[in-house]
């Protein structure tokens, strides 16, 4: 369900048209501006997000909207308002979905967009606070040449395979008044570049422990568990540090890493992802309902599971305006979205390289599905 208030894009859309008051330490203000495309043109920039030439011109004399806005805003730079894309009904922003309009946010911070001489980090921190009032949150997700890309998700899905009360014993642990364990700043970010491929202390200008925990709120929960895996193997290696002082609190430690260290990549991260792609409650509320139930009541998983795989391919389906039949069994369902989408083991040329493995991968994609029904036939729900 879309979130994101018009009271809140109003605010976002101004603050990229127009930049803010920056109020000085002697009372002082200037004006701060921000180009949202960057190092590019506004029509490279929205080339890389949307169809340009098939969506129409508004300039009778001009045959698209690649010609459109490539004349008014790079030729004749003044034509248009400063916001003039916020309120143009071809692009899906004032108006669209909330994904629509969290990728295009991400697509402005995209180190291959951004211009690095820029106050982008101020205007992404300001968003971010807009966006966090409805429920989202931009988080690292991505680098590129030593620079951070940045993704969205719901605030409720930042932790999936750790829960709140370990990642608070953790860093106890290893947030030691700012400092963390016996790591000097620049043997920290070593370490940290080594782990999860960026220098802590460097990007968030704090002490190592407060890079610590900001990077606990900002970073991919996958990256974050796999820091506090090396981190607890550091510890575990150096002989300096008595384990035994701590007693309770360190054979805590060791279970939490112990089951966590196996749920680096785990089916949780994948279900995060469908959530984000399919994000509708029905959705998102089989996937939470399955992720609990395997324990608890196999038979409702395996259950939800095959309806979850029905949803999907649905799903898919309706946005290409297909026609369904109620009759449809999932089998049918599959295989006429992997028809639709070009993934059928007939789409792979038996002349290419590795042709067979491909066949053999999406022909066993189609029997999951299948086999799924079968399944929940047998046991399910």
């Amino acid at each position: 369900m879309d979130k994101i208030t018009q009271i809140t894009r109003k605010e976002i859309f101004s603050l990229l048209a127009n930049g803010y008051d920056d109020i000085t330490g002697w009372g002082e203000s200037r004006h701060v501006f921000f180009n949202y495309y960057g190092t590019l043109s506004c029509t490279e920039f929205l080339g890389r997000l949307y169809n340009l030439e098939e969506l129409p011109s508004l300039d009778s004399r001009l045959k698209n909207a690649a010609e459109d806005i490539y004349r008014h805003t790079v030729l004749n730079p003044n034509d248009y308002p400063e916001d003039w894309l916020f309120t143009d009904s071809r692009f899906p922003l004032c108006n669209g979905t909330d994904k629509q309009l969290l990728d295009f946010l991400c697509e402005v911070f995209n180190p291959e967009v951004r211009d690095e001489q820029s106050n982008w980090k101020i205007f992404y921190e300001k968003i971010n606070n807009l966006i966090g009032a409805d429920g989202y949150e931009f988080y690292i997700d991505h680098i590129i040449s030593n620079r951070l890309g940045y993704g969205w998700r719901r605030k409720g899905d930042r932790f999936r395979i750790i829960t709140k009360p370990e990642l608070s014993s953790l860093i106890g642990l290893f947030n030691r008044g700012g400092y963390v364990l016996d790591f000097s700043s620049s043997a920290f970010d070593d370490f940290t570049k080594e782990v999860v491929g960026f220098r802590l202390t460097e990007y968030y200008g704090l002490s190592k422990g407060k890079s610590l925990v900001a990077f606990t709120e900002e970073g991919k929960e996958s990256d974050i568990v796999k820091l506090f895996v090396a981190l607890f193997d550091y510890y575990v290696s150096n002989s300096t540090y008595d384990k035994e002082m701590n007693g309770i609190a360190y054979q805590k430690i060791t279970d939490i890493i112990k089951r966590i260290r196996s749920g680096i990549v785990t089916i949780n991260e994948f279900a995060k992802e469908l959530e984000c792609q399919f994000s509708s409650e029905y959705m998102s509320a089989q996937i939470s309902i399955m992720m609990k139930m395997t324990k608890e009541n196999p038979t409702e998983a395996i259950g939800k599971a095959k309806e979850l795989i029905e949803s999907c391919c649905k799903t898919i389906l309706e946005e290409r305006n297909m026609l369904l039949s109620k009759d449809e069994t999932l089998g049918q369902l599959t295989k006429k979205v992997m028809k639709l989408l070009k993934v059928t083991p007939h789409d792979i040329d038996d002349t290419i390289p590795a042709a067979k493995a491909m066949k053999q991968i999406l022909g066993n994609l189609s029997a999951i599905a299948e086999g799924m029904a079968t399944l929940r036939n047998s046991y399910g729900s």
